[in-house]
């Protein structure tokens, strides 16, 4: 990777949460930042404000990541702000219904945001990516596919099919310099949406053995160190951020 050149990292879904504190983290190793949200602009501009404090650019993009010009416009703004280097896929919606009241719309829906928008960013950021022979690619998966969930079939299918697909990236571009990996976040502290239900509804470990729920600073600092140079040895991986829930 040229050193001289800017890097950037996008990171969708970064108007809070695990979003926003994986733009502060990837800032700190002195990434410039394009911030994604779909429709949260006021998020979007706090997150924003506290990437450029820490002295690096940041910009900001709204909008539809299943909507394949967008996705592609993306990548394409990242490069106003430098060499792209690192894409962080944690946009995804997990919303609660159970599979006999599920129509077919709602498992398109999520299926859409949670995989279809990984592939088409993927796709776009390779591109560039291979251009500079180096880069990162880190996809956020969920426990729930691993281990089960009451009221989310499609988001269980979702999350193990970007698992999938992490493992065939890094096998197809294991020469090119670029890694991709998925990190998995448990039970973590975070402000939820309406439509995500009540509770965990994971069959098993409600309570992580460590006693608490994790940080989203926590999941945030284990992308960051992928996104490190020491870590080129790391891909195709499937990384758990859970306090000892599951054992991968």
């Amino acid at each position: 990777m040229n050193k001289i050149t800017e890097r950037v990292a996008i990171v969708t879904g970064a108007a809070k949460n695990i979003g926003r504190s994986t733009c502060i983290e990837l800032a700190k190793l002195n990434y410039n930042i394009l911030v994604h949200a779909n429709t949260d602009l006021k998020g979007a501009e706090e997150t924003s404000q506290e990437v450029k404090k820490l002295g690096v650019k940041c910009e900001i993009k709204i909008g539809d990541l299943t909507d394949e010009p967008f996705a592609n416009s993306l990548i394409k703004e990242s490069l106003q702000l430098g060499e792209l280097a690192v894409l962080v896929n944690n946009a995804s919606q997990r919303n609660f219904i159970k599979f006999e009241d599920m129509s077919y719309q709602d498992w398109q829906k999520v299926m859409k945001i949670n995989l279809d928008a990984v592939f088409l960013t993927s796709k776009s950021a390779l591109i560039e990516m291979k251009k500079n022979n180096w880069g990162r690619i880190i996809n956020l998966g969920g426990l729930s596919a691993h281990i089960g969930a009451i009221g989310r079939a499609h988001v269980v299918s979702s999350k193990l099919a970007v698992v999938g697909l992490t493992r065939a990236l890094a096998t197809e571009y294991a020469d090119t310099g670029i890694t991709i990996n998925c990190v998995v976040p448990g039970l973590i502290d975070t402000v939820r949406g309406a439509s995500a239900g009540t509770g965990l509804v994971h069959p098993s470990h409600s309570n992580p053995p460590l006693g608490r729920k994790g940080k989203p600073i926590e999941v945030a600092k284990m992308i960051s160190n992928l996104c490190n140079e020491s870590s080129d040895f790391i891909t195709g991986q499937t990384i758990h951020v859970n306090g000892g829930s599951y054992f991968s």
